[in-house]
């Protein structure tokens, strides 16, 4: 082979990799996207002593090679008691010098224990001030329940691999899980391990039900990690308070400013996002000019603002517009009825979703060795939202230099229509709107000159009704988007991606007089998310489709915000098939224990029919 051969060869392999790096860009990436395979589960996880009942996450583990791990570390052991206003619990860290890199998988092992009756709380862990886990913890009602998180963190091999030293911020692991023993008494432990793997992750399904159940990776869009992340951050004061930025009103940016490499010829902004206080409830926020307020105790119709059940994160670059997501609403386990989420957590409660927004059409606007503002904000949001992101970025190995442009933006404003009906306590709310965005922009680098043109459609719709003065509750929200990628290589289209995704909730509560200062909540709720996916790279094509669903309902006594006794039911069913495999397993849990437990590898009982809408 000549040399002039070799170099155009690894050119195409280079641009064939860019293109399966393109499948499932979808703003949604929550980890529940499976590839079916027989392969061996992480090790145990390290569990607290005293740890007698477990709550779970539903969902597959992540896709690991056949063999077992190289090496694993244990990073962390800690336990957080009164950690409120403390800093993160941080550790020095460096890659294993046993199984450096490159691997083929690295995976995040969470395990935790709570003491006694505790609140659930928030908390999340950073590599270097990047955001690569956010959880919530049980709302655990007695002592002793523990659970797991086992989470894919391949994508961050750039931050994994960093030799030890360096910047203050770099090499550094850090948590952050704020409690308190004011009101309960339950402590929460916490081990963090990391388990590196090397070898091939074969492709092949096995017959066996109960061996498939290899999984979550996100299918080919960090297949080839980035070679760079940037964490877009609260890094003053080497994150004292967190890394997450705090958003308390839709005016309110938080930005970073960054330098960039100049010879970028792929980008994506991942962003996690959670949402607390005021709007913990934002998914069920009436649209009012005035009240109702929090008209009698223990009934929460409305925050300090009505402003209604609509958010979307937004991303700035420069103070301009580069990409949004409006948030799966994420109901935690203390939220709505306790009794719910015990032990099933609610669908991204122990792994919040990330959202990934592609601004590979940007490049061009990025490459003059100035710094840039990256910027996060929340539309309609009251106090308050914790956000962070983390810049992706693949550099070209073949050129410290590439140049592009950004030559199309169109962003309309999203307008929605906003109708509200009250009287006094009682009345009606309804918001819907829509919008489309496209981004066009190029970038020639040693992989060619590549267009890529993204067209992006948001469809929301929110209706609340009060009725019976205040005591019956009814909320509907559904929210579709449509992601459209198409790449161009001089003029030739040589790569597609379609994304569609829904998010709907419906929810009846109605309320009574407990008597002795408790209210009496009963209620009826279902959610879920559908995501279907469709990529075509040159001859090749393939597809997937997602759905995730929960169905609860229940009771629930409390008094001033704490519980005082409930039950609940939930059926959770979770489906996948793709054009290899299918996947079903349905959870059942009736008055907190665990009724069935089923999977399957039939794709008649995964059977998915229209998951999502044509928008």
């Amino acid at each position: 082979m000549s040399k002039d051969m070799h170099f155009t060869n690894h050119h195409y392999l280079h641009l064939l990799l860019f293109l399966m790096q393109l499948m499932n860009t979808c703003c949604y990436n929550g980890e529940l996207q499976p590839e079916s395979f027989s392969v061996p589960l992480p090790p145990p996880s390290i569990d607290p002593q005293n740890a007698t009942l477990e709550y779970m996450d539903p969902t597959l583990p992540p896709l690991l090679p056949t063999q077992n791990p190289k090496c694993s570390l244990h990073l962390l052991g800690a336990e957080f008691a009164d950690t409120m206003g403390a800093p993160p619990t941080s550790i020095t860290f460096s890659p294993p010098h046993e199984c450096p890199a490159p691997w083929s998988s690295v995976i995040l092992d969470f395990s935790a224990t709570a003491s006694d009756v505790q609140k659930d709380r928030i908390a999340a862990i950073w590599l270097d001030g990047a955001e690569i886990l956010r959880t919530s913890t049980p709302y655990p009602m007695a002592p002793g329940v523990f659970w797991h998180v086992h989470k894919d963190i391949t994508r961050y091999t750039a931050l994994l691999r960093q030799p030890f030293g360096g910047a203050a911020t770099e090499n550094i692991l850090s948590m952050m899980l704020e409690n308190s023993n004011a009101t309960f008494p339950g402590v929460y432990s916490v081990n963090v391990s990391i388990h590196f793997y090397r070898g091939v992750i074969h492709e092949e399904v096995d017959e066996e039900p109960l061996k498939l159940s290899a999984h979550p990776t996100t299918k080919g869009l960090y297949k080839k990690p980035a070679d760079k992340i940037i964490p877009i951050s609260n890094i003053i004061g080497n994150g004292s308070t967190g890394f997450w930025f705090r958003l308390t009103n839709e005016t309110e940016v938080q930005s970073r400013s960054v330098m960039l490499p100049n010879n970028i010829y792929r980008a994506m902004l991942e962003i996690y996002v959670s949402h607390h206080g005021d709007d913990e409830y934002w998914y069920a926020n009436p649209l009012r000019s005035s009240g109702p307020r929090r008209q009698e105790a223990g009934i929460e119709l409305a925050p300090p603002q009505s402003n209604g059940g609509f958010r979307q994160v937004v991303a700035l670059i420069d103070g301009r517009y580069a990409g949004a997501a409006i948030p799966f609403p994420v109901i935690h386990p203390g939220s709505v009825n306790p009794f719910f989420w015990a032990p099933v957590a609610a669908i991204g409660a122990y792994d919040h979703p990330s959202y990934d927004l592609d601004i590979t059409p940007f490049i061009g606007t990025l490459l003059d060795g100035q710094p840039h503002e990256f910027g996060l904000t929340v539309r309609d949001c009251q106090p308050y939202w914790l956000v962070s992101a983390n810049l992706h970025l693949w550099l070209d190995a073949w050129s410290d230099e590439v140049e592009g442009k950004l030559v199309r933006y169109k962003v309309p404003p999203l307008r929605l229509s906003r109708q509200a009906d009250w009287k006094e306590m009682e009345g009606k709310s309804d918001m819907e709107g829509a919008v489309i965005i496209r981004f066009s922009g190029w970038v020639s680098s040693s992989l060619g000159n590549v267009t890529t043109s993204i067209r992006h459609k948001i469809k929301f719709k929110s209706h609340i009704e009060i009725q019976d003065k205040g005591a019956t509750k009814e909320v509907d929200l559904e929210s579709k988007s449509r992601t459209n990628i198409r790449v161009e290589r001089d003029g030739m289209v040589i790569g597609r991606v379609l994304v569609d995704t829904e998010a709907p909730l419906q929810m009846e509560t109605i309320s009574s007089n407990g008597g002795g200062g408790t209210r009496f909540h009963k209620t009826k709720l279902a959610h879920g998310l559908a995501e279907t996916t469709s990529v075509t790279a040159g001859k090749m094509a393939s597809s997937s489709t997602i759905s995730d669903r929960q169905d609860s309902e229940g009771s629930v006594l409390m008094q001033d915000g704490i519980t005082v006794w409930g039950k609940g039911d939930t059926k959770s069913v979770y489906k996948f098939r793709d054009d290899k495999s299918c996947y079903l397993r349905t959870v059942n849990t009736v008055g907190g224990k665990v009724k069935e437990d089923e999977k399957s590898a039939s794709c008649a009982a995964a059977g998915l029919i229209g998951a999502t809408a044509t928008l």
